[in-house]
């Protein structure tokens, strides 16, 4: 089973991190992703690969993100794992400073986030988040 969602713990811990710090965060994801892209029954989405799904997701999400003050870092493909577990398996690497982990917070309530997190969970099979900041 693949992880896409932040669970209300983590939420709870990233929102006392916020109250007590202001500075820059840097999220860095790892995804897996599907070779066709899975929609929800009734949705009226075209068919695609996993990375076009991946790619309307970043559209749908561009605006919000912009607003949120996020600089898009890099993203580029894995083309190996020289240290990993032998099941362990990712297609791409993205990451993506923000200003603060309450602009990170804030972006991710909009309902235009929300919207396109659709197509992210149709386009991935697992993904994993890291909250980082500069030592």
């Amino acid at each position: 089973m693949g992880y896409f969602e932040i669970s209300e713990d983590e939420l709870d811990v990233m929102e006392a991190y916020a109250r007590e710090n202001d500075g820059p965060i840097v999220m860095v994801n790892l995804m897996r992703l599907k070779e066709t892209a899975e929609y929800p029954d009734g949705s009226e989405e075209e068919p695609c690969s996993g990375l076009d799904a991946l790619g309307r997701y970043s559209r749908g999400s561009a605006e919000v993100r912009r607003a949120s003050g996020a600089e898009f870092i890099w993203r580029g493909e894995v083309r190996g794992l020289p240290i990993a577990a032998p099941d362990e398996a990712w297609d791409l690497v993205a990451l993506v400073r923000y200003p603060s982990a309450r602009a990170y917070l804030d972006m991710r309530a909009a309902l235009a986030y929300q919207a396109a997190r659709l197509h992210r969970r149709a386009g991935l099979i697992d993904s994993r988040l890291f909250m980082t900041v500069e030592t």
